[in-house]
Parts: C-alpha cells; sequence; structure tokens
C-alpha cells in the first residue's frame, strides 16, 4: 500500500501546530509535514504519548486542552519567542459521543462543541494574531463529512464538524484579505480508533462499503496529503474551501 505523500518544497523551515496530534490523523498529518522540512510543534492531552510516537523526529511536544483557551493563547505565546512566529496552525483535536439523539447528554454535547468547535475558533483566533503580524499564514480546520450529510447516532459531533465548515468561510472573508488562508478537509470514515466501533458492526461496516465508490475506508497519510496542498503554496489561490475527502460518500 502506497502510504507516501507529495512534496512541497516551499514547506521548507515553516513552523506549524498541530492540535490533537497522538490521534491517527494528527500523527500522519505531523508526520508528512515533518517530511517536508516543517518545524512542528505537536500538541496533545496526553504528552507522553506524542512524545514517544515522535520520539527521533525533530518535533516539539507540548501538553494543550483545546477548550482551555488561556491555555491556547499562552502556547502561541512560547512558540512565538522560541520560532518568532507560525506560519501553519491544523485544529485537528476532536471527539465524539457516539449516542442516540434521546440519549445525548447535555455534558457530552457541552464537551463536543468545546473540543470541535470552540476549540477551532480560538485556536484559529490566537494563530491568525500571530500570522497577522508577517502578514502570512494558512490555517486548515478538520471538518467532517458527517457536518456535510447527516449520520445518526452523532448529532453534537455533526453539529459542531457542521459549523466548522461555515467556520471557516468566515474566517477566509475576514482574513483573506490579510494574508491568512483559512480553509478546512472533510474526511469521510479514516481508519483511526474514531471509526474503530464500525469493525465490530459488520452490517454497518458492509452498508458503507457498499455505499463508497472508493469500497475502502481512508487512510490517516490520505487526509495528511490534503493538509499539505492546503498547507502550501500550492493552494494559494484557496480560501474559504471545505475539501471533502471520503471514498465519494458524500455524494453517493
Amino acid at each position: 500500500m502506497n502510504t507516501e505523500t507529495a512534496t512541497y518544497n516551499d514547506l521548507k523551515d515553516k513552523i506549524a501546530v498541530v492540535t490533537g496530534a497522538g490521534g491517527g490523523i494528527g500523527q500522519a498529518t505531523v508526520r508528512a509535514l515533518c517530511a517536508n522540512g516543517v518545524k512542528v510543534i505537536a500538541t496533545d492531552l496526553d504528552i507522553e504519548a506524542i512524545a514517544l510516537a515522535f520520539a527521533g523526529l525533530d518535533v516539539e511536544c507540548e501538553h494543550l486542552n483545546v477548550t482551555d483557551v488561556e491555555a491556547i493563547r499562552g502556547l502561541v505565546e512560547r512558540i512565538e519567542a522560541r520560532h518568532a512566529g507560525i506560519d501553519i496552525w491544523v485544529n485537528n483535536a476532536g471527539m465524539l459521543a457516539r449516542s442516540s439523539a434521546l440519549e445525548l447528554s447535555t455534558g457530552d454535547w457541552q464537551r463536543t462543541l468545546d473540543v470541535n468547535l470552540k476549540g477551532a475558533f480560538f485556536g484559529a483566533q490566537a494563530a491568525a494574531a500571530c500570522m497577522l503580524k508577517r502578514g502570512s499564514g494558512a490555517i486548515v480546520n478538520l471538518s467532517s463529512y458527517a457536518g456535510i450529510k447527516a449520520r445518526p447516532n452523532c448529532a453534537d459531533y455533526a453539529s459542531a464538524k457542521a459549523a466548522i465548515a461555515h467556520l471557516t468561510q468566515c474566517l477566509a472573508l475576514e482574513w483573506g484579505p490579510l494574508g491568512i488562508r483559512v480553509n478546512a478537509i472533510a474526511p469521510g470514515y479514516i481508519e483511526t480508533p474514531m471509526s474503530s466501533w464500525m469493525h465490530g458492526d459488520p452490517q454497518a461496516y458492509e452498508s458503507y462499503m457498499q455505499r463508497t465508490p472508493a469500497r475502502r475506508l481512508g487512510r490517516p497519510d490520505e487526509i495528511a496529503s490534503a493538509v499539505l496542498f492546503l498547507s502550501s503554496q500550492a493552494s494559494s489561490y484557496v480560501m474559504g474551501h471545505v475539501l471533502v475527502v471520503d471514498g465519494g460518500i458524500t455524494h453517493a
């Protein structure tokens, strides 16, 4: 299986932050950026896990709870002090409660929106304030095909991801004229722990396979490739776009 990503020479020596770097897509994104010469600051709640995952790579690991706005701002200040700026910010941290709408608790609803939406907005805000000082930067938000096409048992997650897609467009309108490009990626089901439930539900898995033109789940490196594209000058005229990477299921 080919897991190589494209090469973007213009990314060399850029400074990038990836939230939720301990997950499948987060890890693949960090590795893809590193392979293109980017200095990456990987963040996650589990600092020990990401330190182990990226051992041997030129990656700085930072603990970050994306629901803590002051922690986000403090992280950006530390990065500015060490590296004099941020070029790329990837809002990858996410979660879902996976509950029916009738059983979804207020706590799960709020936490899902805090991690997926609040964390993404205030991460983007802090990154943009830093990027404005140099008049350039790229912000990549992770939405989801569930934010485009309704799915059962994820009303909290789908609502947050739909909001991310619209937020991306709003931020692109405000910050594009200032040199900051904001785009999003909407993955379908990807082979990560978040989609592992499908393997325990053969009927749901087979239904997904039959409805997906690609006839398979996506790979984390395929999402990382999209992050590279939207972070690089190859997408210099792309702003406010939601790039769907889903094997075709959204429109199936």
